[in-house]
């Protein structure tokens, strides 16, 4: 009775975990709520996934470029051409529900080097092998001068541009584009907020609230998982 108990059991926590979408998201990211607002932060170098040309590298660990003082932790650039980078983040982790939100970066760029946003459902409903048809200042972001460490919550010099996008209820996926960035551009944090007014300072980053996702493991490997926990039970 008790092996039919403890095998019921086991199946059916192979069943809930083989249903979980292995899709991956940031790995660390923190969460806050401040001004009455829902935020999701994460670091621009967590990205999910780049382009195949990988023109897009991590400062420190690619050793594409030495952070300026003050980052937090390691940054992305660009070394170079074409390409994009791809992040996976869930509102449902902030609070937070469908409608506009408001992408902020905190970054460099001192010769106004910027670059394209696009989002999933608001921009198209499928991820784009090719590049869009990006327009200004509709899809623009970080068309600005931006000398030193500073989180930039306009796309095109004082204006929205690409910064304000409806987020759907639970993951949503956002693409940067090269339209002009370079090895002077530094991206460090990037951070979306449901309060369109809201403007982030460094103090928020850091006392807001740390998170993880955790992975999970493919289906086959649980179903071998499995496999092996039967034998051991039926062979005790």
């Amino acid at each position: 009775m008790l092996r039919k108990i403890i095998f019921m059991f086991l199946l059916s926590c192979l069943l809930i975990m083989t249903n979980i979408p292995s899709t991956p998201a940031v790995s660390k990211f923190k969460v806050s709520r401040y001004d009455n607002g829902h935020q999701i932060w994460f670091e621009a170098e967590d990205f999910d996934e780049r382009s195949p040309n990988e023109n897009y590298k991590r400062g420190i660990a690619e050793k594409a470029l030495k952070p300026s003082d003050g980052a937090f932790g390691d940054i992305v650039t660009n070394t170079g051409g074409e390409g994009w980078l791809l992040y996976r983040f869930n509102i449902k982790d902030t609070g937070g529900k469908s409608g506009s939100w408001r992408f902020v970066g905190r970054i460099i760029n001192p010769l106004n080097a910027s670059d394209w946003l696009w989002v999933l459902g608001d921009d198209g409903n499928e991820i784009p092998e090719v590049k869009p048809n990006f327009l200004r200042p509709d899809d623009i972001i970080f068309e600005n001068d931006t000398p030193q460490w500073a989180w930039v919550k306009d796309g095109d010099f004082g204006l929205d541009g690409g910064t304000i996008n409806k987020l759907q209820d639970g993951e949503n996926v956002m693409m940067i584009w090269y339209r002009g960035s370079d090895l002077t551009d530094q991206y460090d944090v990037f951070m979306w907020t449901d309060n369109l007014q809201y403007q982030p300072t460094d103090d928020d980053y850091i006392n807001a609230d740390d998170k993880h996702n955790i992975a999970v493991n493919s289906a086959e490997n649980l179903v071998t998982t499995w496999g092996k926990l039967k034998i051991g039970m039926y062979n005790q």
